[in-house]
């Protein structure tokens, strides 16, 4: 690898019970395999004989993100599928590429980045964050319920979006990563920052990949 080498991927390390869920290639496997077959335990609360309804239930909802996240640009989908505590979390993030919409009619990268910074999301500005040596922006905030056929939701969900430059692309490619949460039904609750901050350390462990 040399200095001027493109990234062609990234890496994370996902916490215990996460599974990624390719949405180029490769999605139905994933969903039979790490979401189907990789809920190993059935949450307290759900009939014994009704396990594999449970688990095909997971797997619609988790297919719907998937189809919606693919529209979006998605590359891969994160979700938990192993439960803990007797609750599987309600929790994901989508990795997604997005390609001349963070430009406009900019041509560097620093340029755009002060442009987002002063965007808001939920009220919230943004804030400048380093990823993997890479300046990007960082938004918290909590949204109302959104109206999805994949995962209905009754409750406000945290945010927290990641939008980073692909490093020698100029400001032409950009990397977002976005996780939401319902936490435990309150957006403002202990745990449910906990979720946000679970995701933010993981985010430390974000790496550019080269061939």
């Amino acid at each position: 690898m040399t200095a001027e080498a493109t990234p062609v991927g990234y890496t994370l390390v996902l916490p215990p019970g996460w599974a990624r869920i390719p949405l180029r290639a490769g999605t139905a496997t994933a969903l039979d395999e790490k979401v189907f077959r990789g809920i190993e335990r059935i949450p307290a609360g759900v009939p014994r004989d009704e396990g594999m309804a449970f688990r095909a239930e997971v797997r619609r909802r988790v297919e719907g993100m998937a189809r919606e996240a693919r529209a979006g640009g998605g590359l891969d989908l994160y979700v938990p599928v192993k439960a803990r505590a007797g609750l599987v979390v309600g929790a994901s993030f989508v990795v997604a590429e997005v390609a001349g919409e963070w430009a406009g009619e900019e041509t560097g990268a620093e340029a755009v980045l002060g442009r987002l910074v002063g965007e808001e999301r939920g009220g919230a500005p943004g804030e400048v964050r380093e990823v993997a040596g890479t300046l990007g922006v960082r938004w918290e905030y909590v949204e109302p319920p959104a109206l999805r056929e994949s995962e209905p939701v009754e409750t406000y969900a945290r945010h927290v979006d990641y939008v980073v430059p692909v490093p020698r692309q100029g400001a032409g490619r950009w990397l977002a990563v976005a996780f939401s949460t319902v936490g435990d039904g309150d957006p403002g609750s202990e745990f449910t920052r906990a979720l946000a901050e679970l995701f933010d350390a993981l985010m430390t462990t974000f790496r550019w990949s080269y061939a």
